[in-house]
């Protein structure tokens, strides 16, 4: 029930202000590829580490899903409700040691990623957070909450303060929101 709330917020949020755009979200890349995360973290929770084997069976559907949306969040990833892609057509990318806060806004090529040597919990990224275009994030890192990070920019360090505005390669704060 936990994803399915997050599902709803995800296409509450994708809506807007616009209750009528709810028949155009149905149909848009966002959509669809959010409802192979969720769906596929839903069967992750009820089952566990088991799901990697029944999983066989779903796979298929799964990689048509990444296909038609350019969205590949693994299932292992904790990312709370709200979810938002403007641009899922130049694709993204989310690995499964993530833990992100609610209302995470991506604008489309974005990767966010680990080496090796992370651990879930080595990478949070906090609420309320926004990646430009080709933005991208290589863990271990923790974000805190509100954090913008500019396009084309990467980031490879943590920063743990609030209502930073990170740019560059790699990545360093110019300000605040």
């Amino acid at each position: 029930m936990e994803q399915l709330s997050y599902f709803i917020q995800d296409v509450k949020r994708s809506i807007g202000r616009k209750k009528l755009r709810v028949f155009t979200v149905l149909f848009t890349r966002t959509f669809w590829g959010l409802f192979n995360y969720r769906l596929e973290r839903c069967g992750y929770r009820l089952i566990g580490d088991f799901y990697s084997v029944i999983r066989i069976v779903y796979l298929p559907i799964s990689f048509l899903f990444q296909i038609i949306s350019n969205i590949d969040i693994h299932y292992k990833a904790d990312i709370k409700g709200g979810v938002l892609v403007h641009h899922p057509a130049l694709g993204v990318v989310v690995n499964g040691v993530c833990i992100i806060g609610s209302n995470l806004t991506l604008t489309g090529g974005n990767a966010i990623g680990v080496n090796k040597s992370c651990k879930k919990g080595d990478f949070v990224i906090g609420n309320d957070c926004n990646l430009g275009a080709n933005a991208t994030i290589i863990g271990p890192v923790k974000l805190g909450d509100k954090i913008k990070i500019g396009a084309n920019a990467c980031v490879l360090n943590s920063y743990l303060d609030s209502n930073v505005v990170l740019v560059g390669i790699p990545a360093k704060p110019i300000g605040n929101v």
